[in-house]
């Protein structure tokens, strides 16, 4: 009898992590190790700025750095034309998630490194190799580029700078690792019917990542360093359980599908959408019911750590709920989920947005 191989499997993942206070400062020693002579970094235009500003002063001065206010994920398409034809040895993302995003993506197009540099811990983009939904959507109608993968070379987690931003932030990124759960329970429900392929090993990280949070749910009632460093290393290890299984799917299912419906449904109707992590977690509580999941231990959990129990909370209502739900299906077709390939009826919709008392 002959073996049966499967496929090579290549991977990548951060080469080097720095955590904790103080952490800002071994940017230099990365940019250092790399010879770079050109530098972009990336920043918001609000509170990130002045951590941008610190790593620029611990650079060596024979650098040539440019910093780059950014505050909208389309800027990367601005960006790329700018500096298309320039040789960029390395790309530095000090800010939240759409910073990170965009100097993901811009390394990508660049072909150049990436230093992620999260000033929140808001969401796992901070050391996965993809980006935002409508950032990889606007790449695909305008460069034709289908996905982007992009791998920090190294993430630097300053647990000061991110204790310093608004507990919302924190919060959001508790949202975002719950919900890991509805992901693996989506891919597993995949493989057994669709026969999708399955990375056990990814999943289990990222199942591990959601553990950490809710058995230790009541520390992260707390606004410290410590609460800090937990929701941090959970979500590195969601990024690195997307880097083995090669796509997002131990980390995004039916829950995210709702939310880029939502960020979908706000662009083509000019309303701000909440924080990415506050979204997910509402999908959360939806599909766990949808899969038979203990939702309302789940909605205890929100409830400690001060997640939002009802859309009103972060300019939600009631219809726009009900719509992202009909609408998330036909975000990733190819990724099927606990929604199937026909979504939620109408009525079925407003009886799961009813039942679990989110309005």
């Amino acid at each position: 009898m002959s073996d049966v191989f499967k496929r090579l499997e290549i991977f990548e993942v951060p080469s080097k992590v720095f955590f904790g206070p103080g952490a800002l400062s071994r940017v230099s020693q990365i940019v250092q190790n790399c010879s770079c002579e050109k530098i972009l970094l990336l920043t918001g235009r609000c509170n990130s700025r002045k951590y941008a500003e610190t790593v620029l002063e611990s650079l060596d001065k024979s650098c040539q750095v440019e910093i780059v206010e950014n505050g909208d994920i389309v800027d990367v398409l601005n960006l790329y034309e700018k500096y298309r034809n320039q040789d960029i040895d390395i790309i530095i993302g000090v800010g939240g998630g759409k910073v990170i995003d965009v100097a993901k993506a811009l390394a990508y197009l660049l072909d150049t490194d990436v230093i992620s540099v999260p000033t929140t811990a808001s969401h796992d983009g901070i050391s996965s190799p993809y980006v935002a939904y409508l950032l990889q959507l606007d790449l695909r109608e305008k460069l034709g580029i289908s996905k982007v993968y992009k791998v920090p070379k190294a993430i630097v987690a300053d647990t000061v700078a991110i204790l310093s931003a608004p507990r919302r932030y924190l919060v959001a990124g508790i949202g975002e690792i719950l919900g890991k759960i509805i992901a693996v329970k989506d891919w597993e429900l995949a493989y057994r019917i669709k026969g999708e392929e399955f990375s056990e090993f990814a999943a289990r990280l990222s199942i591990s990542s959601y553990e950490i949070v809710v058995n230790n749910i009541e520390k992260l009632k707390v606004h410290n360093e410590n609460s800090v460093r937990l929701v941090v290393k959970a979500l590195i290890g969601c990024g690195v359980a997307m880097a083995i299984a090669g796509s997002s799917r131990p980390c995004s299912g039916s829950e995210h599908m709702f939310c880029h419906a939502l960020d979908l449904l706000a662009r083509q109707l000019g309303f701000k959408p909440p924080l990415h992590g506050e979204v997910v977690a509402i999908g959360t509580l939806m599909m766990a019911y949808l899969h038979g999941l203990r939702w309302r231990k789940l909605k205890k959990i929100m409830k400690i750590v001060g997640l939002p129990l009802d859309v009103r909370e972060i300019g939600l209502d009631r219809d726009i709920i009900i719509e992202a739900l009909l609408l998330a299906h036909k975000i990733r077709p190819d990724r099927y989920t606990i929604l199937g390939s026909d979504g939620l009826t109408r009525t079925a919709a407003e009886q799961l947005v009813d039942t679990i008392g989110i309005v």
